[in-house]
Formats: structure tokens, sequence, C-alpha cells
């Protein structure tokens, strides 16, 4: 009775710890976001920390190197690359007005088109929240760029500081947080953190590079075609690509909707159609098949269903995450069923 209620305890104490965590993380201002992206450092620098302590260096020589190596690579990119992307999205952001004015204008000639169709009533009210969709969604870009600014400062700082001493006192936390699991579940909970672990790992590296050789490509082509804001439209379009099948369509709207709002030809429409598409082609061809697809096996429905849970829950952040979440999940699931099938077999 007495081992009962001590593995009951401690049990409880286990679940209570994980509860507490993610209460923490998600209801602290910017400390969901920095926790991402410090397990974003963390499983992308662990292979180089894991070489270089197999190769005989001590742990925090080899947390070091690769750390502030590539905070340096990432620092003098950030360098080379945010005037130009400051420069260019000031341009947009100044250009905006002009681009909203045009679409007023597109939306009373579809009012006046549509009025030959549907009741007036019901063309106007259209219209309006045509117009209504536009000026909220710029207001939200450019009128809380200080927050975001003040956001990503943050994030900015504190990533970094949490990576860094993931990688350098990970295991013992993983340990420590093992030492409590009641020993009845410690076999099962060490196997799933073993196999979540390794398939996170390879699935952030998979998605990250997938994600920034797409954005390179659309970049590489906006250039060429000597469109304004192509850095601009290309980091939308490698983020935006970390979402399964709706992230690359929803990616190339903004170039699309510039174009038309600016008066492209169609061989412009065309150039930008062979960019993305292009782009596109490649990811699903090539990239995705090598990279991803043998990492997280989930039905297509599954993945659509995550998506959509997500962007409910967490908007764009929810729909980037939840692929990895629900490959996760499945894992845990797949795991207990089989804990518990073969506990009641014992029995």
């Amino acid at each position: 009775m007495n081992i009962r209620k001590l593995r009951r305890r401690k049990l409880l104490f286990f679940v209570s710890v994980l509860l507490g965590f993610f209460v923490l993380v998600f209801f602290v201002r910017n400390l969901l976001v920095s926790a991402l992206l410090a397990f974003v450092g963390f499983y992308l620098i662990t292979p180089l920390v894991d070489l270089l302590e197999r190769r005989g260096m001590p742990r925090i020589t080899s947390v070091l190197v690769p750390f502030v190596t590539l905070t340096a690579v990432f620092f003098l990119a950030t360098q080379w690359l945010l005037p130009s992307f400051v420069s260019q999205f000031g341009s947009l952001k100044g250009d905006l007005p002009r681009y909203l004015e045009k679409a007023q204008r597109l939306s009373v000639e579809i009012e006046a088109q549509a009025g030959h169709f549907l009741p007036p009533e019901t063309a106007a009210r259209l219209t309006a929240q045509v117009e209504e969709r536009l000026l909220l969604w710029a207001h939200r870009i450019f009128e809380g760029l200080p927050n975001y600014v003040s956001d990503s400062l943050t994030v900015l700082f504190l990533a970094p500081f949490l990576c860094f001493f993931m990688l350098l006192d990970g295991r013992s936390l993983v340990r420590q947080l093992l030492a409590i699991v009641p020993n009845h579940y410690f076999e099962l909970v060490m196997n799933l953190q073993h196999e979540i672990s390794f398939q996170m790992g390879g699935f952030i590296r998979a998605r990250l590079l997938e994600s920034l050789i797409v954005g390179v490509l659309v970049a590489a082509g906006l250039m060429i075609m000597d469109f304004k804001y192509a850095l601009v439209l290309a980091l939308f379009a490698a983020v935006l690509n970390l979402i399964p099948y709706v992230g690359p369509v929803i990616g190339a709207l903004p170039a699309y909707l510039l174009a038309f709002l600016g008066g492209a030809t169609s061989g412009e429409f065309l150039a930008l159609t062979v960019i993305y598409g292009g782009a596109q082609v490649i990811d699903a061809a090539l990239i995705l098949p090598i990279l991803v697809a043998k990492i997280v096996n989930l039905h297509p429905v599954t993945v659509v269903l995550s998506i959509m849970i997500g962007s409910q829950l967490m908007g764009v952040l929810g729909m980037i995450i939840s692929i990895p979440v629900t490959s996760a999940l499945k894992v845990t699931l797949s795991a207990l069923y089989q804990h518990l099938t073969q506990f009641r077999d014992e029995i």
C-alpha cells in the first residue's frame, strides 16, 4: 500500500512539474516564442556539440565553439541583409497608402460590376468588408510595428540565453526529470524522450533547411526580375513555407497582390508564377521527399486538421508548430497504447 502511494505521489509530482512548465511558457509574455526558438537552436547545434565532445573536447568548449561561431555568422548575415531589408520594408510602408487607394478604386469598380448580378445592398456590404479587411491588415502590420520590434528585441536576447543553457545543462535537466518519474513508467518515458527528441531534431533541421532554400530561390528570382521588396517577400515566403500545403500559397499572395495593384504586365505575372511555382516544384520534387517526408509520417488529413486547430489556437505560430506537436502526440499516444497493451497482457 505504501509503495502504491509513493508511486502515485511521484507520478503526481512529475505531472505537476510538466504542467507547471507549460503554464509558465504559455502565459509569460514572449517566453513561448523564446522557448521555441531556443529549442530550434538546441536541435540545430546539438549534432555539432556531440561531434566535438566525441572528439575529446570538454562539454563547455563543445558548446561554446559552435554556439559562438553560429552566432557570429548570424550576426554578420544580419548586418549584411538588414539595411536592405529595412529599406525595402520602409519603402513598402511608404507605398502602402497608394496601394490601398488603388485597392479602394478597384473595389468601387467591382461593386459597380457586381451591382448587375447582386442586390445593391449586398454588393456594397461585400465591398465595405474588403476595404475593412485591407485597412485592418495594414494597421496590424505597420501601426503595430513598434510592439513587434520590442517583442523581437526581447526574444533576441532571451532565446540565445535559453538555448546556451539548454545545450550546457540539458542532459542533467533531463536526468533530474527522469529521476522523479515512477519506476513503473521510467522505461516508457525514457524511450519517449529519446524518440521525440530524435524526431524533432531531424524535423526542425529539415524544415529550416527547406525554407531557407525556398527563400533563397524566391529572393534570387525576384531580384533578377527587379521586383520591389524582394527581400521582404522572400522572407515572408520562407517563413510561411514552414506551414505545409497552405503556407506556400499564402506566401505567394502578397507578391501577386502588389504586382496587380502596381499594374504589372502579363509577362511579369508569368515571371512571378515561374519563380514561386519553380521554388515549390523543386521543394516538392527534391527537398521534401529527401529531407522531411521520411522524418514525420503523418496522413495529409491529419496534417490539415492540425494546421486548422493550430491556426485557431495560436494564429500563424500555431500553424507553424502544429506538425511537430502533432507528431510528438502521435509518438506519445502510440507508446502509451503499446505500454498499456503489454501491461494488460502481463496481467
